[in-house]
């Protein structure tokens, strides 16, 4: 190993953020197969991915030159050991610095055959670092503000793998909550959209399992209220606007991820209930906290 490393010294650099395989591991099997070293001061980063399914190990694979410019990045999806992983990895790094000579690609498919799902190449990517990810979600919670009302939400999520930006556009729906007003009730109820942008605080980079996530935007809906009680009783419909932000932890199992959300939203305008005829009026909240748990799918990448 130590002779392998030597004889590196002024080759490719080989960097693993993670312990299978080791950086010492893939060195060793990369030696034989680029003699002269490779491009020297190459760097080569190891890292982990966005988890594979069906008890795969996904890895994230660069090759960087001296002045920081991207040689290739690849997402890889073993199921081997961790010696059989780093052959893997050796042969594809081989194949990315010597990319004219055959030996390397011709063990490239033998390799892959037996270290990683499904009959593609190594070098190629499941999911590439950078590719777009789109996630459809739905849930179901409380809102918490001016009594308690059942909510429901449908949301898209995009965004770039291995990147902490997100885009969100969502839909939601709540039932009433009631207020006394005089001798009767108004009970009101609100249905909006949002579109906003999200910043991934745990889990983009790594390739973790946990993920946490907060988000702002827009919301644009509007206000059903309707009185109960009253001669006659009467209902309006007012649109509004305002925005809204949110804080989410996740587990991300495969394809699936389960969520657990708080959000706030804030409405532009004061609204409120009169009574015709009469002094009395009710103000509705223009802030809601909301409590939401969803499950959302990978539906295309």
């Amino acid at each position: 190993m130590v002779v392998a490393m030597l004889s590196w010294a002024n080759g490719v650099d080989v960097r693993s953020a993670v312990s299978c395989p080791s950086s010492e591991a893939i060195l060793a099997r990369l030696a034989p197969l680029l003699p002269g070293g490779g491009e020297p001061d190459d760097v080569a980063w190891v890292e982990s991915a966005t988890p594979g399914q069906d008890g795969t190990t996904a890895l994230r694979l660069r090759l960087v030159r001296s002045d920081a410019s991207s040689v290739a990045d690849r997402r890889l999806v073993f199921q081997g050991s961790c010696d059989e992983m780093a052959d893997t990895i050796a042969t594809v790094l081989a194949a990315w610095e010597m990319p004219s000579v055959p030996q390397p690609l011709a063990d490239l498919g033998s390799t892959e055959r037996s270290t990683t799902r499904g009959e593609q190449p190594p070098g190629k990517a499941e999911v590439g670092a950078g590719d777009l990810q789109w996630w459809l979600g739905a849930g179901g919670g409380a809102g918490l503000v001016g009594g308690i009302a059942a909510t429901g939400n449908l949301e898209l999520l995009a965004g770039r793998v291995g990147s902490h930006g997100q885009a969100r556009a969502a839909v939601s729906a709540q039932t009433s909550r009631q207020r006394n007003l005089d001798v009767g009730e108004v009970s009101w109820r609100r249905t909006h959209a949002s579109l906003g942008l999200g910043w991934q605080l745990l889990g983009a980079s790594t390739g973790s399992n946990w993920q946490a996530s907060a988000d702002a935007g827009v919301l644009l809906g509007w206000l059903t209220a309707s009185g109960r009680g009253f001669a006659p009783d009467g209902r309006q419909d007012v649109f509004e606007y305002g925005v809204g932000a949110g804080l989410r932890g996740e587990r991300r199992i495969g394809a699936w991820a389960l969520w657990l959300e708080f959000r706030t939203n804030l409405w532009a305008q004061q609204q409120q209930a009169v009574l015709s005829g009469s002094p009395s009026d009710v103000a509705l909240p223009r802030l809601d906290l909301l409590a939401t748990l969803g499950v959302s799918r990978l539906v295309l990448r």
